[in-house]
Order: structure tokens, then sequence, then C-alpha cells
């Protein structure tokens, strides 16, 4: 036992030590943009700013956002995520949060390891552990939805095999308020079923505490989201502009070819929202110790196994099934495929349990195990973009994308506040052109345009009309916003879908299409563009001022509507 906490121990202590130096860098590290910066850090500050976070009342607005969005579209203010954000600032909340999902993932999967897979390896299950710890899980808006899969089934064993403790209840009433419903319930309570289906088989006794554990887990699930589950089922006046969704248009309909592509990519690496990890070797090592090592091929491998290739089989054959049913909205705008968030957790374990039942002589298999673990552990570390680009900056070596104080440039938007005053900042709508619009909604400024997951499919056919000529020049990002749209966004077909354009990059607009008349209706008056738009005066636009130093990543063009120009126009 003692034993066991000194692994315990020293595994946690090499989880920690990045975030020495992370904490360290405060503002100046990097933080991942993708899906974190660039959407959920903002919409938790905003509610908070606002006090919507436990306001349940169906009809509240976020304002500042697409002149108010439903709160029912968002995520839950019960969710611990929000608790962090309140107390802390948005950076050392970021930090934190990373922190206690990673903690909980190394946590977990230790526990369950020890307990109920690999009781003497000591080795094997801290290196493991380390591993599912140092994964890039996507924390912000689920949480421990991944992280905290290990330690969920850890509590639910217990439960099965009558070993239950007090905090085996806790694990699965907190469990809830720490993840996100639409990525954890549909897919983990029918791997729970399995487990228990596979137990009673075995022992015709049916598991009764683990039935009641799965019971509760659902209505606490239920009880945390209810205002999100009360908005998308029962709340006829609210319609999502994820009915509309149709991969099929953007990416073509499902054929032999397509799955079998989407197979391969399953049996390279896990999907990066779950965190990046590289099962080629995981595989190898497995096919070897069937061949050479002896490998005891016990019943945890074969229904790990079993599990890992019917997810990946799922997630081939998903597009397929979908379309069979396309007509019915509700599957088109549900993400079905998302079994594959158990992946990282079940490769893992399915390593785990290979390496402590290989056998060979000269104990060669001891030597491949730990050269595939590395590999493994290497493979995480170089799928991780904050823990590489923040050693770069503890180095001195330049990145490529902006660290956290310098994509949000408070500098930046402070001097656009002085220059138009708050009086315009509050009363007015601004569009974002070649820079996320959440960045000026951290600071305040009002948009039009959002990243959102969930808004109101009327908002999305009214936003259409500003942006409707600029989308017929590109047939790839009318695609993009008519079957896809969460990226709810002024476009530019001359830059693309660039969202992170540096000062020093040269980039100039030469012919942009915009509506300003449907963007007057909506209430817009500035346009804050990190390009020059050469064309301004065409789109009824004038050219206030530019706004950059020497230390900052942006160089920010501001652009009001020009209403005499539009009148005179009109009069001609």
């Amino acid at each position: 036992m003692k034993n066991s906490r000194k692994y315990f121990l020293f595994g946690l202590l090499f989880i920690l030590i990045p975030y020495v130096f992370w904490f360290f860098l405060g503002e100046e590290s990097y933080i991942l943009i993708h899906d974190n910066l660039d959407g959920e850090l903002v919409y938790i500050k905003k509610i908070i700013e606002q006090n919507m976070t436990l306001n349940l009342g169906f009809q509240n607005e976020i304002e500042g956002i697409m002149n108010g969005l439903p709160r029912g579209l968002l995520r839950s203010g019960l969710n611990i995520t929000f608790l962090i954000f309140a107390i802390l600032s948005p950076v050392y909340a970021y930090l934190v949060n990373h922190l206690l999902v990673h903690v909980i993932g190394y946590l977990g999967m230790f526990l369950l390891l020890k307990r109920f897979f690999i009781k003497e390896n000591n080795g094997v299950v801290v290196i493991i552990s380390i591993c599912f710890g140092f994964i890039s899980y996507y924390h912000i808006q689920y949480g421990i939805s991944i992280s905290g899969q290990p330690l969920l089934l850890f509590s639910f064993l217990n439960l099965l095999y009558n070993r239950q403790k007090w905090y085996d209840w806790l694990i699965i009433i907190v469990f809830p308020f720490y993840s996100f419903i639409v990525v954890t319930l549909p897919f983990i309570i029918p791997f729970l079923i399995l487990i228990g289906g596979v137990y009673y088989y075995n022992n015709r006794v049916f598991p009764k505490t683990f039935a009641v554990g799965i019971l509760f887990l659902c209505l606490i699930n239920v009880f945390v989201e209810i205002q999100l589950i009360y908005s998308t089922f029962f709340r006829g006046d609210i319609i999502s502009h994820r009915v509309e969704w149709n991969n099929f248009i953007m990416s073509g309909e499902p054929s032999l070819k397509s799955i079998y592509n989407t197979i391969l990519t399953y049996l390279k690496a896990t999907h990066y929202h779950s965190g990046v990890l590289d099962v080629r070797p995981i595989i190898a090592l497995f096919f070897l110790g069937l061949l050479f090592f002896k490998l005891k091929f016990t019943r945890e491998i074969k229904i790990v196994g079993a599990s890992i290739l019917f997810i990946i089989l799922w997630v081939g054959l998903n597009s397929s099934l979908t379309f069979m049913f396309k007509e019915i909205n509700f599957l088109r705008s549900f993400n079905s495929e998302r079994f594959y968030f158990l992946l990282p957790f079940l490769w893992l374990l399915f390593l785990a349990l290979v390496i402590d039942n290989l056998r060979s002589r000269f104990h060669i298999h001891k030597i491949v195990s730990v050269v595939t673990v590395l590999f493994c552990l290497f493979s995480i570390f170089e799928k991780n973009k904050e823990y590489i680009n923040n050693t770069k900056i503890l180095l001195k070596t330049p990145i490529e994308e902006p660290n956290f104080r310098e994509f949000f440039a408070e500098d930046l938007f402070g001097d656009i506040k002085t220059y138009l005053g708050e009086n315009e900042i509050e009363n007015h709508n601004f569009l974002s052109l070649g820079i996320f619009p959440n960045v000026a909604q951290y600071h305040g400024f009002n948009t039009l345009d959002s990243y959102q997951n969930n808004y109101l499919l009327s908002y999305k056919h009214q936003f259409r009309k500003i942006i409707q000529e600029e989308l017929e020049k590109n047939k790839g990002n009318q695609k993009y916003f008519d079957f896809w749209g969460s990226r709810c966004y002024l476009f530019s077909s001359e830059i693309g879908r660039r969202y992170i354009i540096n000062k020093e990059a040269g980039y100039t607009i030469k012919n942009l299409s915009l509506n300003s008349e449907q963007f007057k209706v909506m209430n817009g008056k500035y346009l804050i563009s990190s390009v020059p738009i050469m064309n301004h005066d065409d789109i009824d636009f004038k050219f206030l001022k530019s706004f950059s130093n020497s230390k900052s990543f942006w160089k920010l063009y501001l652009y009001v509507l020009d209403e005499k120009h539009q009148k005179t126009q009109e009069k001609t």
C-alpha cells in the first residue's frame, strides 16, 4: 500500500510540474484558441457579468451577442466551471480548471486500474495514468466529460461489486455538475448498461445498486441541464440553426470510400476534441503480443477491445445511418457519432491490460512495452499545442499564434473605447473581420456576429442578408455558413476563413461585399477589421482610425457606417 502511494505521488508530481511554469506565465502564456478562447471562455464571462449564471427564466437573453441570445440555449450555470470563473480572473480560471480536469483524469485512471485491473504492477498503473492525465481534452466546454470517465467507472464498478463507499455516490452526483450532458449521457449510459448486462449474463443476478446509480446519473444530468433540455424540446418558439445542418452537402454523401477513410482515421488517432492519442503503437503491441509475447487474452481485454472496435465501426457507419434518416431534423442536428469521446480512455485501458498480460523469455516484452508507452506519451505531448507553445515561450522562442494577452488585446480595444466613447459602445452593434468577434465581446462590445453551437435559425437568416453577396463569391464559404453556420461571421472570399491575421501579414481586401442597409436594420454601425478594406466607400463605410503598437499582435482598422454616403447613393 505504501509503495502504491509513492508511485501515485510521483505521477501526480509529474502532472503538476508544467502548471508551475504555466501559472508563472499567466497572461503571457499560450492558451488553445480553437473552441476555447474563440468561444466558450467569453460566453461564460458574459453570463457571469450579466448575473445570468443561475437564471432559469426561459425568456431571458444574454445581451450584447446577436441582438440578444436566449439564455436557455447556453450551458447550465450549475456547472462547476462557472464557479471557478466567478472566483478568478479569466486566465487563472482557465488554468485552475485545466489543472483540476487533468488531475481528476490522472486520479481516476490510477484508482480504476489499481482496484479493478492491475493490482500488482504499480509501474504500469502510474505510467498509463500519467498518459491519460496529459491528454489535451477540451475542458472549458466539456469539463470532466472525458477525463472523469475512469473515475466514474471506478465508482460504478464499486456499486456493481457491492464495494461502494459514500464517495462513490458523491462522484456520481458531482459528475453531472462538472461535465456536459450532450457529450456524456447519450454515450456513457449505453456503455454502463453493457457492463451491467455482462454482469447479469455471468452471474444471473440483477445489479440493483448499479441500476440505481445509472438512474441517479440520468436524473441529476437532467436537473443540471433542465434549461437547455426545455428550450430544445419543449419551446416551439425556439428553432435552432442546427436544423439546417447538412453534413452530406458539405462533405458529400457517404460511400464505401468515406466509411473506409473514417475507420482508418480512428485506427490512427483519437478525435481532437477528446484529446489526440496516436493509437498505432497500441495496436502494434497487441499484435506483437499475440504473435510473439504469449499475450493472455483475458475477458477484460476482449470486452474493452470489442468496445473500441464497435465505436470505430459506429463512427465509420454513422454518416450512412444518418443519411438513411436525413429527413429527421433531430438526427441531423445531434452528433450521434460522439461515442468517440470514450476512445482515449478505452485505448489506454486496453494498453494497460495488454502490457500487464504479456509474457516472454528474457522479459523482452518489457522493453517493447516501455518503448510503446514512451511513444504514446511523446505523441500526447506533440499534439498538445498548449504544452508545446508554452515551452517555446519559456525558452524565448517565437510562436505562430498570439498568447492570451495578445489575443484579447486589451490595450487596443481600450483605445477604441476611448476613441468612440462608452455611449457608442453600449448603444451600437459591431462586426469583425479577420479577427474573432468574441475578442470584441470580451471587452463589452455588442456584436452581431458570434460563434455559437446553438442560436436562433431566424437570426441566422437575418444575418445572412448582410453577407449574402460575399458568400456567393465563394461556394466553400456559402456551404460552410448555410449548412453548418455555427460561426455566424462576416466572411471575405479574399482572406478565406482566417481569423488570426498578424499585423505584419500584409493582407488587404480589395472587393468586400456587404449589405449595409441590412446591417443598419440590425442596429449595426461599426466594423473592426484586422485587414485594411480598400473598397470601404463602395459598401457605405468610412474609415476612422487604425489601432496598433509595438507590442500588439493585431493592427485593427475601425470603420463606421457612413449614412451620408448611403443617402447620397439612394438619391442617385
